[in-house]
């Protein structure tokens, strides 16, 4: 088997423009916005879109070749040499086997995209977030990514038993030799096992060969130790083929009383949602900024991400290598639509071949991760309540499932929906509901999400509960299962934790937003603004909270509820309220707060658990230097301050890494402060940036603004006192970045770049 990465220098038309990129990449980032297109609000008001991608194949002969396909931003149709190919409708990986596409001279791949705000209920963007690659099989080979490596642990020895499909398609039976080895981070071979092999003719088949690896290290967050698999089989003159790929040392069990357990010790996941579309990149997906984005939610104190869609590649990798574990749901739909074209796929009888192919690409995608802690079947399904036939689907799913992979658990999630009518009078309510909550609460009376979800929970693993965390307690005296909270939203942050917290029969927690995205949000804006980090990354009030309750120990932290909208802000000043009385919250993990005013006492309040870690004062407001201080069992565990800014005076730059790697395709984040003359952050700055790249091209420059307006590309007003700009580095040498403000003393910010040769 050889795989031809064709991801450089494809050829895109979009709008009538032409220009040359490289994947992963997303035609729509940056695009100018469009505030009164329709259904605009689901993808950050940009209207609908089409673009042609084409790329020159390299010659391939073999008997069979794949095209592979990952991370498809929109819908859109697969041409060679004109020919149609296939559709591609997928996030996840979409093969296609075009053998009979190829002609004996040049073949030209022809892909056209078209996105728009109707066709899902998040931003879809417009490209190939993942990656495009050409797999050749010859007559005797390994199948394309059918290496899967199982981990396990007997004692004191540790296996990795590796399974592929071998294929011979001659008329002569063939005599192989299976060899696994297995390599640890330093590329050191730490287990080999050989196994012959006798395959027929016209065969395929899998065959398996267990590893006893030496000195074996487990997979975990605090540790994401990886080792790499490579399967050979070696033919009788010596030669071989190969294929490999990384995995990592972890086992995963549910205790009936204890709840999960992962490499044997009882685990809570708490997690948040994290869109496969990001502010600065779009849907573009490279491996620095899925790393950047991971380790900042770790940051805060989770260990855990939830994705709606198969992530690509890169976002897997960066999960196992900062140590995040994964849910994945596979569908972020089944029959019942989220978009106003009530969704562009459709589970029914048809299109069951599809939704395999769709499992069975998800499923061999994450399979060998070991982050990936957990699948979902869909998020949020109206089928729990066996609308649609819905009850029957999921079992089929979670059986499909369990064939490709039972090392995990398999969940499917549901809310509290409506009852229809005729759900109502099936469970003998008779008398009419005049509204939604009438229903809702009619439906509770009877315990009717219980009723109705019992055919779907009973066929996975783990039930999952979006926004349900009252029925923690009382689920487990009616049945022997386990939960998950699939979403829980931050306003209930702290109950839907200390619930989880409580029971072992419920076995995570995951906020239903960890980072805004683009889309999703609010009238006439352009990000989802629900998260713990903004859409520049940067940590909002909520984040630290956030970080309290998961257990951060010394944390102090001072907001200010705004005057105007009651929104925390981490700012003290508010000229136009001089005098009046404004409300300070201190975030706190210690029992007892002290807030001070340019040292001067203002009172003590109460924090901790009984007040869920929040001590409020209503003070007058006066500029100066706020500092609190937090006692835990009247002993001094954290303090903080919060200070008047003056008037802005400069720019101050920095980097979380000033050494790219131009050859691995890094982007380079560049994070814009506005400062006083005493270097601290102006949080009411709003002054236009201008920025200049050498040695390298502008990207994307952003702030978090949900409301944002941009004159240009190369300008961003700040917002907070904040914005980010992202840069690719041009060949080898240095990138220099200048930005530059009204009234303000300029920053430059260098970048080394390495390239491999």
């Amino acid at each position: 088997m050889k795989s031809f990465d064709l991801n450089a220098e494809w050829r895109i038309v979009k709008d009538g423009v032409e220009s040359t990129v490289d994947l992963p990449y997303d035609a729509l980032n940056g695009s100018i916005r469009d505030y009164s297109c329709s259904f605009g609000g689901l993808n950050g008001y940009i209207p609908s879109a089409s673009a042609s991608l084409v790329k020159k194949l390299p010659a391939v002969k073999g008997r069979k070749i794949f095209l592979i396909i990952n991370g498809t931003c929109g819908l859109g149709d697969v041409f060679i040499n004109d020919e149609r190919v296939g559709t591609l409708n997928s996030y996840a990986p979409c093969a296609f086997d075009v053998s009979d596409y190829f002609d004996c001279t040049t073949n030209i791949l022809r892909i056209e995209l078209y996105s728009s705000p109707a066709l899902a209920d998040k931003y879809e963007g417009l490209g190939i977030a993942g990656g495009v690659r050409l797999i050749q099989e010859d007559d005797v080979d390994i199948q394309a990514d059918t290496l899967f490596v199982r981990t396990e642990t007997s004692g004191d020895k540790v296996y990795a038993e590796a399974s592929v499909n071998i294929v011979n398609d001659t008329d002569e039976p063939m005599k192989l030799v299976l060899d696994c080895a297995v390599t640890n981070a330093r590329d050191k071979r730490c287990g080999k096992k050989q196994r012959k092999l006798y395959v027929r003719a016209h065969t395929e088949k899998t065959y398996t060969a267990r590893v006893r690896i030496a000195r074996a290290y487990e997979w975990t967050p605090s540790d994401p130790y990886m080792y790499n698999m490579t399967a050979r089989i070696i033919f009788p003159d010596g030669s071989d083929k190969s294929v490999k790929t990384r995995f990592g040392i972890i086992t995963r069990s549910i205790n009936q009383t204890r709840g999960l357990y992962i490499n044997r010790k009882q685990t809570k996941l708490f997690g948040a949602y994290l869109s496969n579309a990001d502010a600065a990149l779009g849907c573009a997906s490279l491996y620095c900024n899925e790393k950047r984005r991971l380790s900042a939610l770790k940051a805060l104190g989770y260990n855990a991400v939830h994705f709606v869609k198969c992530p690509t590649e890169a976002a897997l990798s960066a999960c196992d290598d900062v140590g995040m574990y994964a849910f994945v749901d596979i569908f972020s739909h089944l029959k019942s639509g989220k978009t106003p074209i009530d969704g562009h796929i459709f589970f029914d009888g048809s299109d069951m071949p599809y939704a395999d192919a769709v499992v069975a690409t998800s499923i061999i995608a994450l399979r060998n991760h070991p982050s990936v802690t957990i699948y979902g079947i869909a998020d949020d399904v109206p089928e729990c309540y066996d609308r649609n036939g819905g009850h029957r689907d999921i079992k089929y799913f979670a059986e499909y499932i369990k064939n490709l992979d039972d090392s995990r658990p398999v969940t499917v999630s549901a809310r509290e929906f409506v009852p229809t009518r005729r759900e109502l009078e099936h469970a003998g309510v008779r008398r009419a509901v005049d509204s939604d909550s009438a229903a809702i609460n009619a439906g509770r009376e009877h315990d009717l999400f219980d009723t109705l979800t019992s055919g779907a929970f009973d066929s996975v693993d783990v039930c999952g509960f979006n926004y349900l965390y009252p029925l923690y307690s009382t689920d487990r005296l009616k049945h022997e299962r386990f939960i998950l909270g699939s979403r829980t939203s931050a306003e209930r942050a702290f109950e839907s934790i200390d619930e989880t917290e409580k029971y072992p029969h419920v076995i995570g927690d995951f906020c239903d937003c960890g980072m805004d995205y683009p889309g999703g949000g609010k009238l006439n804006e352009i990000y989802c603004t629900k998260g713990d980090l903004d859409a520049i990354g940067d940590e909002k009030p909520q984040g630290v909270y956030k970080r309290i309750i998961m257990g951060e120990r010394g944390v102090a932290y001072i907001t200010v509820l705004d005057p105007e909208t009651d929104e925390p802000t981490p700012m003290w000043n508010w000229p136009r309220h001089l005098g009046q009385r404004v409300t300070v919250c201190v975030y706190t993990s210690g029992d007892v707060a002290a807030l001070y005013l340019d040292g001067r006492l203002l009172g003590r309040k109460l924090a901790g658990k009984v007040n869920k870690h929040v001590a409020t004062f209503n003070v007058d407001y006066y500029p100066g230097k706020l500092e609190a201080v937090c006692y835990f069992k009247g002993v001094e565990c954290a303090r903080t301050s919060l200070a008047s800014a003056s008037s802005p005076r400069a720019i101050r730059l920095t980097s979380p890494c000033k050494s790219l790697d131009a050859t691995r395709g890094d982007v380079g984040f560049v994070h814009v402060e506005v400062c006083d003359k005493d270097g601290n952050l102006v949080p009411y700055a709003m002054r236009q940036l201008g920025i200049t790249v050498t040695g390298g091209t502008l990207v994307s420059f952003i702030n978090a603004d949900p409301m944002l307006r941009k004159n240009s590309f190369d300008t961003c007003p700040a917002y907070g006192g904040r914005a980010l700009a992202a840069i690719k580095p041009d060949g080898e040498g240095k990138t220099l970045v200048k930005v530059t403000g009204d009234g303000l003393l300029a920053a430059k910010i260098t970048f080394k770049i390495k390239t491999d040769k």
